[in-house]
């Protein structure tokens, strides 16, 4: 099935409706379709942030599944980190990081059976 062109899309032609003809025009009911259509993503920006999931893991048969989430570096937090020359973690050192521990209590458990 072909994609319909994204001028043509309905949620574009909303929009571009919204636009010409509620906030540059006189219609108070497109002025309304706009602030919902509009808002709502600026209010998804707006309401916060949402976790990142870092890494997934399984430590072994018969083990539940490790799900390590951690909120985003916030821009406040890397400008502090700037200044005092540590550089922000990025998600790839975090994974990292989480495989390696996940390694480790692997390793530990298999030590323990021995």
């Amino acid at each position: 099935m072909a994609l319909v062109p994204r001028a043509l899309r309905p949620a574009v032609l909303i929009r571009r409706k919204a636009l010409y003809s509620g906030v540059f025009g006189n219609s108070t009911v497109w002025k309304g379709i706009a602030v919902w259509v509009f808002g709502r993503s600026v209010i998804k920006k707006m309401a916060g942030k949402n976790l990142e999931v870092i890494d997934v893991s399984a430590l072994g048969t018969g083990r539940l599944m490790t799900i390590q989430t951690i909120k985003p570096t916030s821009r406040r937090a890397r400008r502090k980190l700037a200044k005092r020359g540590t550089p922000a973690p990025t998600a790839k050192e975090y994974r990292a990081t989480s495989r390696a521990e996940a390694a480790a209590i692997r390793e530990l458990r298999r030590s323990k059976k021995r």
